[in-house]
Parts: C-alpha cells; sequence; structure tokens
C-alpha cells in the first residue's frame, strides 16, 4: 500500500494542474473577444460643395508686342540687358539719325524761303489795293497777287509740316519701349542695318496681369453647358468664373483668377473649346510661356455627402465604407462614389446623413466587431478641394 500511494499521487497533482491550466486558456479568448476595438469615426453631414476640373493650361501676356523701328538706318546702341522689366518709354535702341537731322535743316531752310516769298506776296497785295480802287491796275492783275500769296502761305504750312516730318525722324531714331513689362533677348546687334517696318527689334510683353489659355473638351463644354444653360462668359455666375493656378513645382498661386474670355467656336482640329483666364502678377512671378494647372468650378452640388478617401475601401471593383452599426459593431456597406475634391470623395449612394463612419482603424474592424467610437471632425481629415470630377 505505501508503494502504490507513492505512485498515484503525483499523477493526481499533474491531472489538477492540467484542469488549471486547460480553465485559464478558455477564459483568455472569451476576454479578448469581449474587447472593443478602438476608432476614430466621422458623422455623415450633407453640405454644399464645388466641383473643381483640373486643366493644362499656358501662361502668356495680357499684351505682347513686337518691336521694329519706324526709320532705317545703322543701330548705334542698344539700352537694356536680355529678359530684363522696361517700362513705357524707355529708350532701349539708337538707330543713327544723322540723315534725319539733316532733313530737319532742310526742312527748316525751306520754311524760310517759303516764308519770304509769303512777305513779298503780302507786300504785292497791300500795294494793289489802293491803286485797284483807283482803277490804276486791271483786276486780273489784283487777283494774280493774292493767288500767289495764298501759294506763299501753303508753301509755309507744307515747311513746317516737313519740319515735323523730319523732327520725326530723329525722334524715331531713338526707339522706345511702347509698354512696361518684360522684354526678350534682342534680335539685332550694334553695326546692323535697320529697315523702317521690317527688321525685328525684339518682343515686349505686359504680365499683369498675366493670361493663361486652356482648353476643355467638347464633352466637357457640353456637359457644362446643360448645367449652366450657357457657355458664354457673360451669362455665367461670376463665382464659377474664378479659377486657381496650380505650377509646375505643385505650389498654388496666391492670387485668384477669373475667366475673361471664350472663344467663338471649337477648334475642328483638336475638338476643344478654348477660354482664358486672367490672373494678377504684380511680382511678375507668372513669366509667358510657363505651364500651369488651372482649377476651374466645374459645377456646385448642394446636399452632398463628403468623406475623406481614406475611408472607403476597394474589392473587386466596388467601393465600400464601414460604419457604426447598431450596437457600436462594424458594418461594412458599399457605397457609389461621385467626384474626388482632393483627398476626399463625393458619396453618391450608400449613406445616409447621421452614418458614422470609420476613418481610423478600418483594417482590424471587421463586420461585427464590437467598436470603441470617438467622433472627429471631417476638418482633420480633409483638405481644401483641388482636383478633378
Amino acid at each position: 500500500m505505501p508503494r502504490t500511494r507513492s505512485s498515484f499521487l503525483p499523477l493526481g497533482a499533474l491531472a489538477a494542474s492540467v484542469l488549471i491550466a486547460v480553465g485559464g486558456c478558455g477564459r483568455e479568448p472569451a476576454a479578448t473577444a469581449s474587447a472593443a476595438l478602438d476608432v476614430k469615426v466621422i458623422e455623415a453631414a450633407p453640405r454644399s460643395t464645388e466641383i473643381y476640373r483640373e486643366l493644362v493650361g499656358e501662361v502668356r501676356g495680357s499684351r505682347e508686342v513686337d518691336i521694329r523701328s519706324r526709320v532705317s538706318g545703322v543701330l548705334l546702341g542698344k539700352h537694356f540687358a536680355d529678359g530684363s522689366l522696361v517700362k513705357e518709354g524707355d529708350r532701349l535702341y539708337t538707330i543713327d539719325a544723322r540723315e534725319y537731322r539733316a532733313q530737319v535743316a532742310t526742312a527748316e531752310a525751306q520754311l524760310a524761303s517759303a516764308q519770304a516769298d509769303l512777305t513779298r506776296a503780302r507786300q504785292d497785295v497791300a500795294r494793289y489795293e489802293p491803286l485797284l480802287r483807283e482803277n490804276a491796275i486791271s483786276r486780273q492783275v489784283y487777283d494774280t497777287a493774292v493767288a500767289a500769296a495764298a501759294q506763299a502761305e501753303a508753301r509755309v504750312e507744307a515747311s513746317r509740316a516737313g519740319i515735323t516730318e523730319a523732327k520725326l525722324g530723329v525722334e524715331y531714331a531713338d526707339v522706345r519701349a511702347p509698354l512696361t513689362g518684360r522684354i526678350g533677348a534682342s534680335m539685332v546687334f550694334e553695326g546692323a542695318l535697320i529697315t523702317a517696318g521690317q527688321t525685328l527689334l525684339a518682343t515686349v510683353s505686359s504680365d499683369d496681369p498675366a493670361w493663361v489659355y486652356f482648353s476643355v473638351s467638347e464633352a466637357d463644354l457640353l456637359a457644362y453647358e446643360r448645367r449652366q444653360g450657357s457657355s458664354d462668359v457673360a451669362d455665367v455666375d461670376p463665382a464659377t468664373r474664378n479659377v486657381r493656378l496650380q505650377l509646375s513645382d505643385g505650389s498654388v498661386y496666391p492670387h485668384p483668377g477669373r475667366i475673361n474670355f471664350s472663344d467663338r467656336a471649337l477648334d475642328p482640329s483638336t475638338g476643344t473649346y478654348r477660354l482664358r483666364a486672367e490672373f494678377p502678377n504684380s511680382e511678375h512671378l507668372l513669366r509667358p510661356g510657363l505651364f500651369a494647372r488651372i482649377r476651374v468650378v466645374a459645377e456646385k452640388r448642394d446636399n452632398v455627402i463628403v468623406v475623406p478617401d481614406r475611408a472607403v475601401q476597394q474589392q473587386l471593383g466596388r467601393y465600400f465604407v464601414t460604419v457604426v452599426a447598431e450596437g457600436d459593431k462594424a458594418e461594412l456597406r458599399p457605397v457609389t462614389l461621385g467626384p474626388r475634391l482632393g483627398t476626399s470623395v463625393v458619396i453618391d449612394k450608400g449613406v445616409s446623413a447621421g452614418d458614422r463612419i470609420v476613418v481610423e482603424g478600418i483594417q482590424k474592424a471587421r463586420p461585427g466587431t464590437p467598436l470603441k467610437v470617438t467622433v472627429v471632425t471631417p476638418a482633420e481629415f480633409e483638405s481644401p478641394p483641388a482636383a478633378a470630377s
């Protein structure tokens, strides 16, 4: 008997320890299943929003002028740095004006001669008047003297006009900026022979305000006309004409612009419709030739639900969001997406006002999982609308 008792006691202790271990393992999963998952949600609330289109545009100056000389001659000097800003009236080029100064001197001499002839003709008329009254001369002699005086007066006026024209030649020998703006590279150099009205000297463009040309497709134009009732800029709500500009480095131009021109017809070669937006450019940041993205308000929608795009899941070509159902449990709900707005997206179908949509903790929120809900504001997850419909 002592031998048998000593053999069974360790077996009883082992069995007791196994039962305790098994009991402990069974209670631990139960505790884990009942633990709620911490998630952050937003409450769906209808609101009004603007749908944007992003289009590629090209910056141009609002005024572009090809500079040509109005007189011919040899170029003596250039007075600007290529690519610099110039002001209206600044001297840009100097052309040899000696020929035109000589023409001024000639015209002045002709004026002096014409004035002398006029003086003599007037004196003849003055002498003939009393003789005519006394019938000492014929009427024909007097009329000839009066006509000669009138011709002399006309020659004086012509000589004065010749002087003005010759002085204009001297003035035009200094080629000046026709407007304030940025000038391009000079096309001629000192010593070149300039032909009036033909030789291109340089091009200057006024970039304040700057114009940005962009085009929309025929399909977009038709859709826009159906919504607005017209494609004419004058008939469109001014609020929808406001546009923003994104530069090639990703930064947004600080000043908003407005659409100020729509073309008369579509381009048949490309099937697009050209528009133009005007932007203030006092800092001269926008230069002609730059490419940029135009953000245009395509439409306005009222009573739409917008959620962060991180809240949307895609499976096999379908879209879902996780909502907090009754009993604070996760529910996977199919939705139909509308246009995107930057880091957010419009939900056309599947979500109603007041639904709580999970935006953080989605990966662990399996359907039926108990949730510990923390409500946050959409502003913490959204950025300003910036993308295309």
